[in-house]
């Protein structure tokens, strides 16, 4: 018997990739619902932890939503171009202070009522399936294995 005979041919269960899989379906989900608003689901995440900090050095919302500072910057920096956030400097001039501007909070407040919508279509999918124990767990995961 060959060393692939004992393995399905997808690997399906495989935590990693059944996550990865899953991320993506969800992620276009959320995209196809914000793009009317000019948004991504990478996007509306930023935003909004951004906003749930009112203004907050760019390391604490990478550890928040656990990506790391460079990912984070390089998504904040297409944010800064389109004018949704802002950057200031730290009382430590190496810190950078980053902040929702008034067009920001705009975009973020428009694109809520269609993440709602987005939202509503992936706990449709879990058929019942408890979508804030989901999250729960989903964080505790993260936030047990970073």
């Amino acid at each position: 018997m060959g060393l692939f005979e004992h393995y399905s041919p997808r690997g399906l269960e495989c935590v990693c990739g059944n996550l990865r899989m899953a991320a993506r379906a969800v992620s276009g989900i959320y995209d196809r619902h914000l793009k009317p608003v000019g948004l991504q689901a990478s996007q509306m995440a930023v935003l909004w932890a951004v906003a749930g900090r009112r203004s907050a050095p760019v390391n604490e919302i990478a550890d928040v939503i656990a990506m790391d500072e460079t990912t984070l910057l390089r998504n904040l920096r297409v944010l800064e171009r389109r004018r949704l956030v802002a950057f200031h400097v730290g009382d430590d001039r190496r810190q950078r202070i980053v902040q929702l501007t008034a067009e920001g909070r705009a975009v973020f407040e428009a694109a809520l009522p269609a993440w709602k919508d987005a939202q509503r279509a992936v706990a449709k999918v879990l058929d019942g399936g408890n979508v804030d124990e989901m999250n729960h767990k989903l964080v505790r995961l993260t936030r047990a294995l970073r």
